[in-house]
């Protein structure tokens, strides 16, 4: 499976028919290190293999786990959902735009603090 890193605008290429898959509960042994084999069906669903790392989180007392392959597919899943419902609308023209009057923001509060402290306003 070819994997697409990093960010653009325009839609990055990935795999549409590699829908996630859920596994029915199965009942695992923690040994006394506290480990847990995770069976392989499961493993295959989550998109990982042996020396990945994953993410890991427990919610109201659920153990979660996340590959980051799974955490991908589902940011993909929202950007192509908000992109459709939000057309002609760029992502990175609003980032832009917010960072911008970000800085603009904070070069006032800085010179409201030059001003307050007899020093010259910065440019």
């Amino acid at each position: 499976m070819a994997r697409n890193k990093g960010f653009a605008e325009e839609s990055a290429p990935f795999s549409h028919d590699e829908a996630l898959r859920s596994v029915p509960h199965a009942r695992l042994k923690i040994d006394s290190a506290g480990r847990i084999v995770i069976p392989a069906e499961m493993r295959n669903a989550m998109l990982v293999k042996a020396g990945d790392t994953v993410t890991a989180e427990v919610v109201d007392g659920e153990f979660r786990i996340v590959s980051p392959e799974v955490a991908l597919k589902r940011v993909q899943a929202f950007a192509r959902e908000w992109k459709a419902k939000n057309p002609g609308v760029s992502v990175v023209d609003e980032l832009i735009a917010e960072r911008r009057e970000e800085a603009r923001r904070e070069l006032d509060e800085a010179n409201d603090w030059r001003k307050a402290h007899g020093l010259p306003p910065l440019e």
